[in-house]
């Protein structure tokens, strides 16, 4: 069988309650968009309730793909996805959040600009503290690390996969978002930004907190110090080309 147009990347963590669910939403709706793709479950920590419901899931849908991990982490969850992937262009999301509607209405953008990565824009945040938290971190990567995009964390991302390979994804972490946009502003790789509706939570809490938030501040100097000393001088443009001509 032919690669499929997208690979969605799909991470679950602690969301035994709302696999099966989240999964025929994504399915059903996605079926109603022309073009040929997988569904890639990522099980990030391996629940024992989970492994039964993606098990029956797959029998019933061939597009289903299960990635299970014994250790968690969103960078590590998105990096286990992108290795299987298939798919001429790689779309990751936070299964809590999204809304179908809202990728699937970024899925063109995606089809007509090739080389680049699409991403979404919250416009709205659920608090005064997660919007300024934000802020104060886009701030950040703007300053430090040159990222020419606002709202850093913010998915669905579609990335072509065949740039992926240039980027060098490394963080297991939260960090993963910073670092792909890094990654784009180090090889001159342009960025959409398409505006969507912030999603409230489909259920639980978000995992992150004071702690982890702190970690991600200062993680963006340790990408830079790592990655800087890394930096590809090479065209990745006429790269790309070559690579698919």
């Amino acid at each position: 069988m032919p690669n499929p147009v997208f690979s969605f990347i799909l991470p679950f963590y602690k969301q035994s309650d709302q696999l099966t669910a989240v999964l025929a939403e994504f399915e059903s709706r996605l079926n109603g968009q022309p073009q040929s793709f997988e569904l890639i479950a990522v099980i990030n920590g391996i629940e024992d309730q989970a492994e039964p419901m993606i098990t029956n899931v797959i029998q019933e849908s061939p597009r289903v793909i299960k990635i299970s991990l014994r250790g968690s982490g969103w960078g590590m969850a998105v990096r286990a996805g992108m290795a299987d992937a298939k798919g001429e262009y790689v779309c990751y999301t936070n299964t809590a959040r999204t809304k179908v509607d809202e990728l699937i209405k970024m899925l063109p953008y995606a089809l007509i600009s090739k080389n680049t990565v699409i991403k979404a824009t919250r416009t709205k945040r659920s608090n005064w503290v997660r919007k300024w938290t934000s802020i104060l971190f886009n701030l950040e990567n703007r300053f430090i690390l040159g990222t020419p995009a606002w709202d850093v964390n913010a998915t669905p991302k579609i990335v072509p996969r065949g740039i992926l390979q240039f980027l060098k994804i490394e963080e297991n972490g939260d960090l993963i978002d910073a670092e792909l946009l890094y990654g784009c502003f180090l090889q001159s790789i342009s960025i959409i930004e398409i505006p969507i509706q912030h999603i409230e939570r489909r259920s639980g809490k978000s995992t992150t907190g004071f702690k982890s938030a702190i970690k991600m501040f200062t993680g963006i100097i340790r990408i830079k110090r790592e990655r800087h000393g890394k930096k590809n001088q090479s065209k990745i443009k006429e790269d790309i080309a070559g690579s698919s001509s």
